[in-house]
């Protein structure tokens, strides 16, 4: 129901018998819960965040403080794989087209060779056991914009289509994870949760 037509309706219910004072304060709710309504900034809570290393192909690396990216002759090599607490039905979210823009911020720790980072989508959690043999395949056509990560510092990614399309696939519950693929032989540290008040950053705006 349009939020202007129910605030019109519960004032012509209300006018002949309230005293305007009371109704002004009423109004006054009322008007800030439908600003409410139509827009919200969310931080979207890390489940858990791990890279996997095809070096090491049978290890987790779930404890590390450093998460790695890299790549080598062209083939990847390390991969970050970040998991996401799924609140989208709480939040009222339960269509793609809400998510007005989404960002995912970290924290590069250690460069060791500059390069290209995209992030990509992935349905599904990703677990704290997750290793090279057994990680599950992103979706190589819902991704962000690739990054340069050339020094030591914050970067921000453009994940609007990614959190779109989690919302499309996972408004029910399901997890959902976002996976940092490096390109150019780069090999990338960024900081993880484990490391103090640097932790990757998941927000999104939604609209009306």
């Amino acid at each position: 129901m349009n939020v202007s037509l129910f605030i019109c309706s519960i004032t012509d219910i209300l006018v002949e018998e309230m005293n305007l004072k009371y109704l002004y304060a009423l109004m006054g709710i009322l008007m800030l819960l439908a600003a409410t309504a139509c827009a919200g900034s969310f931080e979207a809570g890390m489940d858990v965040d791990t890279y996997v290393d095809a070096d090491n192909a049978s290890q987790s690396f779930a404890d590390s403080e450093i998460l790695w990216a890299s790549s080598l002759d062209g083939s990847s090599t390390e991969q970050i794989y970040l998991s996401f607490i799924n609140l989208f039905g709480a939040q009222g979210i339960f269509k793609p087209e809400q998510i007005a823009s989404a960002t995912l911020t970290l924290d590069a720790a250690q460069v060791d060779e500059p390069g290209k980072i995209t992030a990509y989508f992935l349905e599904g959690a990703a677990l704290e056991t997750t290793t090279w043999l057994d990680k599950s395949d992103y979706d190589a056509e819902v991704s962000s914009s690739p990054v340069d990560v050339d020094e030591e510092g914050s970067y921000t990614w453009d994940v609007t289509d990614i959190i779109r399309n989690a919302v499309e696939t996972c408004t029910e519950g399901c997890a959902y994870s976002i996976v940092l693929v490096a390109e150019d032989d780069a090999s990338v540290g960024f900081s993880s949760s484990e490391a103090s008040g640097d932790e990757p950053v998941l927000e999104y705006v939604t609209e009306e």
